[in-house]
């Protein structure tokens, strides 16, 4: 009958490891997952399930989600120009007629005229007089127009004198975040370098950027990396660049190898090859074809148990994701406790959701 308590497993556990420490000597030990199952919180799976799980794994994770939205757009078409917007403050100017300009402080020193919440000027002797939605040049003339009525021929100048009415938003790992204003000329780049650029540790391909919600053709590594500036567009009212930090996009290469140690993944790929070679491969003396991979959230990791001769094999499809942990198995008993004190840290997540005290001797036969 099997054994299912974590009481009966333990013992029995205990029991096999007993057995091979007093008959197998030093012989190799087998490292064994698979008679661990849902229920013990651990899900195992074989190199087939690695490669078909690296399937899309270089694909951002937020450009992922949103790439149903991608919004198509036509970089060749932008015009540089803005559009005046309620709060946006104007300097205006009627030649020879200051009733009719913005007010001056002192000399030199303008206070402006500010575009009200219902997208109108409001000015002596002329009144109301929509702004909203005209470029300087098109208000200029419908305010020229509009002075007509009451003074010949005037000489009518305006200039934006702060921006207000428009903001597009530099997030995520950037120096100083925030919102900016959209002046109508101010480009990605410019954006960018208006955050204080980018910060150190950020992802770049995992950048994105988003117009009315949806995802814009625009790779930051691309631009910044690689020189696309063709796709360096003008930020418009409501743009959000977003600049995850890529600190934690690395894997975890342990057990015996050369160097254990945390391998970063750049250009949003790492092979479980490149790993190992940054690493600097397997132990020559302990270090042994079988290795697991463990993968997931502590409460119920994902283990892949492979054999790595044949996984090189495959090694341009077998691509590790940000958290992995791959493991290298000793050979011998005597290297079978610095294995699993490798291992069983990434499993204790798994110990705590289902009440099972996993054990080294659990997990070899």
């Amino acid at each position: 009958m099997p054994i299912r308590t974590p009481s009966q497993r333990l013992r029995a556990c205990a029991l096999l490891a007993v057995v091979a420490l007093v008959g197998g000597g030093c012989a190799t030990t087998s490292y064994r997952y698979d008679h661990l199952d849902e229920e013990d919180g651990v899900e195992v799976k074989d190199l087939e399930d690695l490669l078909a799980d690296s399937q899309g794994s270089a694909e951002p994770g937020a450009r992922l989600r949103l790439k149903k939205e991608k919004l198509s757009f036509d970089f060749a078409a932008q015009v540089d120009e803005y559009r005046i917007g309620n709060n946006d403050v104007l300097n205006i100017f009627v030649v020879d007629h200051p009733e009719m300009s913005s007010q001056r402080v002192n000399l030199g020193q303008i206070a402006g005229t500010t575009v009200q919440k219902d997208g109108h000027v409001y000015l002596p002797v002329v009144g109301k007089v929509k702004a909203a939605g005209f470029t300087v040049v098109e208000f200029s003339e419908h305010l020229k127009q509009t002075a007509a009525k009451f003074i010949v021929e005037p000489e009518v100048s305006v200039e934006v004198l702060r921006y207000d009415s428009q903001k597009f938003y530099i997030l995520g790992h950037v120096i100083r975040p925030g919102a900016f204003a959209v002046d109508g000329d101010t480009t990605l780049l410019e954006g960018i370098g208006l955050a204080g650029g980018i910060a150190p540790l950020a992802d770049l391909e995992g950048s994105y950027v988003l117009r009315g919600g949806k995802l814009l053709p625009i790779s930051l590594a691309d631009i910044l990396l690689r020189g696309d500036v063709e796709r360096n567009l003008l930020m418009r009212d409501k743009d959000v660049v977003f600049v995850p930090d890529g600190a934690d996009k690395k894997v975890y290469v342990l057990g015996e190898v050369q160097r254990p140690t945390v391998v970063p993944i750049q250009r949003e790929r790492v092979t479980l090859a490149e790993a190992l070679a940054v690493a600097g491969g397997p132990s020559i003396v302990s270090g042994r074809n079988e290795i697991a991979v463990l993968r997931g959230g502590y409460a119920k990791p994902i283990v892949y148990t492979v054999d790595l001769e044949v996984a090189l094999l495959h090694d341009d499809r077998i691509a590790l994701r940000p958290g992995d942990r791959v493991i290298v198995a000793p050979t011998g008993l005597s290297k079978a406790s610095r294995y699993m004190q490798q291992l069983l840290p990434f499993l204790a997540g798994a110990q705590s959701a289902t009440g099972t005290a996993f054990t080294a001797d659990q997990l070899a036969k």
